[in-house]
């Protein structure tokens, strides 16, 4: 007998298709996952540009040095280095009576007649000679000669005495050969201006008289008799705001107070050439002002 098999169905052609379908979308799904597991790119940061509004021009920085590569170059301005200031002091003058025993002639003398320049050394002493006056070794030496004829003319040097005081100095003549030697005390620098005025007349200097004269008519006022030169005529004047008057020492002879009303005074050292020719050579030491 035969047996009774079933028949196996066979499945739906549909469901078949539905179940390869399926398995091939989730394959490709499975591709593309691993396709794109690869390292993602860096994400660069986006920058916003930070944009700087100056509010004045920029100002060049001077430079001496190019850059390389730079055609040009900014040269600093010239520095200029400040000169040293030098602050001038005046050297004051040389007090008189000290002055030639430093071997000078005080700026503080003012030659006669004032024509005669005067130029300082900058060291309180005058440049010499001033004319014919020369000052060395405690005295003031004096040489001129005039050779051709010619008038009476007066040349010497004034200093400025205090109100009140004594002067001393000596005379020692070699030649007053037509010329009168002249001392005195006036009111100015000016012979013309009042004053006491003692000379040694023109002749042998190694005796001569001692004259007082009156200042402008030069006329003879009082005179001593021949004195012996020797070691030198010394005078000696006193002096104060009303009045001078002089003396030949020691005590040969001394004048009568002469009126000077003058707070300032000057002491006259000089001599008067006469008309024609004249000599004169001397030195007048051992100044004393006190």
């Amino acid at each position: 007998m035969s047996e009774n098999r079933a028949t196996p169905k066979k499945l739906d052609s549909n469901i078949i298709a539905a179940i390869i379908g399926t398995i091939g979308t989730i394959t490709v799904a499975l591709i593309t996952i691993f396709a794109n597991r690869q390292p993602s790119p860096t994400i660069q940061p986006t920058l916003t540009p930070v944009i700087v509004t100056a509010t004045s021009m920029p100002t060049a920085i001077p430079t001496d040095t190019v850059p390389p590569g730079e055609p040009t170059s900014t040269p600093a301005p010239p520095t200029d280095t400040p000169e040293p200031t030098f602050t001038f002091t005046p050297v004051p003058p040389v007090a008189i009576g000290q002055d030639w025993i430093d071997g000078c002639i005080s700026s503080l003398w003012q030659a006669y007649p004032s024509s005669i320049p005067s130029v300082g050394k900058g060291n309180g002493c005058l440049q010499e000679p001033v004319f014919v006056f020369s000052a060395d070794n405690g005295s003031l030496s004096f040489l001129y000669q005039r050779d051709a004829n010619g008038p009476v003319e007066t040349y010497g040097l004034f200093a400025p005495l205090p109100e009140s005081g004594d002067v001393t100095f000596t005379v020692r003549l070699k030649d007053l050969s037509n010329v009168d030697l002249w001392i005195g005390i006036f009111s100015e620098p000016d012979i013309e201006s009042s004053g006491l005025l003692m000379t040694i007349p023109a002749g042998n200097p190694k005796n001569r008289v001692i004259v007082q004269k009156e200042i402008g008519t030069y006329e003879t006022m009082q005179m001593t008799q021949n004195l012996a030169q020797n070691e030198g005529f010394s005078f000696t004047f006193t002096f104060n705001a009303l009045s001078a008057r002089g003396s030949v020492d020691p005590n040969v002879f001394v004048t009568n107070p002469v009126s000077i009303p003058s707070a300032g005074k000057w002491l006259f050292l000089g001599y008067r050439g006469l008309s024609g020719s004249y000599r004169v050579e001397g030195e007048f030491v051992g100044l004393e002002l006190k």
